[in-house]
């Protein structure tokens, strides 16, 4: 068996009851709010949470990590000590944990839709609604939410390696360290924001995106009107950077300063 395989084959084995039990929690959700919609006739009663469950898969990834790094610190020596280098050890979790977000957010995502059309029939003349823009500005939000949920996965791959370093050489208060090194870098960044080299850095080849934004007419009701978003690919492409410095000095790491 192809050693990559048989990594992911583990990753799948050790990770598959918390992706069941996330895709049963968002079903749930969802029929919970159905249930409460057809009570009250109220359409809302489904959209909303179904909303709110969909745009909370922007921590999926990051807990899913959270939780697969938590286990393997508790045999740290049986995890780093396999014969496979540790960029496919750490590498195949976040593959796993990307595979199984895709799968929970199409699942909610497709509630979120079906809960938009009851909101489409109550609210809103045929013509008010454009089904074309509300799908382009439903996939950037998607698009959205998949980025940040694994940028947020290899910070929390990094915080990680970062406590298991400060674990070994002050073990107490590793922890408190930790938060520390967390709010520094967080301010750090804060402050480079601010500058002009980020701007130039990220400023770049800007494009306008549709969007959309909801206004009630007291005689045509809810009116659905296109909003043009600029977003910048100098941004995503310097964030996209930074994640993989930041994964690639997480790996460094844990090859030369964790010990087990």
């Amino acid at each position: 068996m192809n050693p990559w395989i048989g990594l992911l084959k583990k990753e799948w084995r050790i990770s598959k009851l918390w992706i069941w039990t996330t895709v049963g929690i968002v079903i749930a959700v969802n029929i919970v709010a159905y249930l409460f919609a057809l009570k009250y006739d109220e359409p809302i009663a489904m959209f909303v949470p179904s909303l709110i469950v969909t745009c909370l898969h922007a921590f999926y990834m990051l807990i899913f990590m959270a939780l697969s790094l938590q286990t393997e610190t508790k045999r740290l020596h049986l995890w780093l000590h396999t014969p496979q280098p540790v960029f496919r050890l750490v590498s195949a979790k976040l593959l796993i944990a990307f595979g199984s977000l895709l799968v929970s957010l199409f699942v909610s995502v497709l509630f979120t839709y079906i809960a938009s059309l009851g909101i489409k029939e109550r609210y809103f003349h045929e013509e008010m609604w454009n089904h074309e823009l509300f799908i382009q500005s439903g996939v950037l939000a998607v698009l959205s939410i998949v980025l940040l949920s694994v940028h947020m996965a290899v910070l929390c791959l990094f915080y990680w390696v970062i406590y298991l370093i400060c674990k070994q050489m002050i073990p107490k208060l590793s922890g408190l360290i930790v938060a520390l090194i967390y709010f520094l870098l967080g301010w750090l960044f804060s402050q480079f924001m601010k500058t002009n080299i980020f701007e130039w850095l990220t400023g770049w080849e800007k494009i306008a995106v549709p969007g959309i934004t909801f206004e009630h007419n007291a005689t045509e009701g809810w009116i659905m009107i296109q909003k043009i978003e600029t977003i910048s690919i100098g941004a995503g492409v310097f964030y996209g950077i930074m994640a993989v410095l930041v994964f690639c000095a997480s790996i460094w790491l844990i090859d030369r300063k964790v010990e087990v």
